[in-house]
């Protein structure tokens, strides 16, 4: 565990360090639409296959915080059980690594914290990870964690229609990433992380939007639509919003992300915690122009 040094290169956040003893990885990079959010590959190692009866053996949380620091927080995981051979052959952790071990709920304060308000970056994350981690949740007694945005690069993938087989060692070779130690949370993790970034460098027409409309694109409410990016262009955007809030006939629309589309006077009955969000310091629009634009509302 432990942070490592990072450095910035042309608004991105660049990681060269290794990963947990691995080979070095490439320059890890989360840019655009992410700046200003905690970014984490997160990955795990379980048991097996079903969140239900299945244990987590191993995880790892890799990537950086809002203000550039690197965040590595990974760990061998006691699942009080035995690890089946074939689980030990895929991803090498067998009962003797994890004798010794603290179980997972031990480790649930730091990581829920990690996690709140955080882009969550996983292969596969929202089916299998995020599955284990709410159960392991619930077992605990803790809260589900809320990410900012769950960001699968499985779906992503899919998504972008890249040509070929979309498991992760698959889309690795393909953007020549080497996975040194594949099946170790805290690698395929880091991989992730670089898949996504190269995703971002092949695609940059579809990742010239906000986080919000990535969300929509990837959990399908988008129609048939899947590219990303601004739209209602004919309407006149409100000044210093960068065209997020734009003036219509019924009112102050929002020119992005799931609510993309509606007033600010229909967000007030059908979403206000939304609507909080856009007021507050972490809103991509300056809350001071959105309290204004709500007072004038109200007069």
């Amino acid at each position: 565990m432990g942070q490592r040094g990072t450095n910035r290169y042309d608004g991105f956040i660049s990681i060269t360090d290794e990963v947990q003893g691995g080979s070095p990885i490439r320059e890890v990079m989360v840019g655009g639409m992410l700046t200003g959010y905690r970014v984490l590959g997160f990955d795990l190692e379980t048991t097996g296959l079903n969140p239900r009866s299945d244990r987590i053996v191993q995880y790892a949380l890799i990537g950086s915080d809002v203000d550039g620091s690197h965040i590595n927080q990974t760990s061998l995981v006691n699942p009080r059980r035995s690890i089946p051979p074939e689980s030990s052959r895929v991803h090498g952790i067998t009962d003797e690594d994890v004798k010794g071990e603290s179980e997972f709920s031990e480790h649930l304060p730091e990581l829920i914290k990690l996690i709140s308000d955080a882009v969550i970056v996983g292969h596969n994350v929202s089916r299998f990870d995020w599955r284990f981690l709410e159960l392991e949740c619930m077992r605990a007694g803790f809260e589900v964690p809320v990410p900012r945005a769950i960001i699968d690069t499985l779906t992503l993938a899919r998504k972008l229609k890249i040509p070929g087989r979309h498991a992760l060692g698959s889309l690795c070779a393909r953007y020549d990433i080497n996975i040194a130690r594949a099946h170790s949370a805290d690698a395929d993790a880091g991989a992730t992380l670089l898949l996504l970034w190269s995703m971002m460098q092949s695609h940059p027409k579809e990742f010239r939007g906000e986080l919000d409309e990535l969300q929509d694109m990837l959990s399908g409410n988008r129609g048939n639509n899947d590219s990303l990016g601004p739209s209602l262009v004919d309407l006149e955007p409100v000044e210093g919003t960068n065209g997020r809030l734009r003036h219509s006939d019924q009112g102050i629309v929002i020119a992005f992300g799931k609510h993309k589309g509606r007033t600010l006077q229909e967000l007030q009955k059908v979403d206000k915690r939304y609507l909080d969000w856009l007021s507050s310091p972490s809103s991509p629009i300056s809350s001071n122009t959105v309290s204004e634009l709500l007072r004038n509302q109200r007069e």
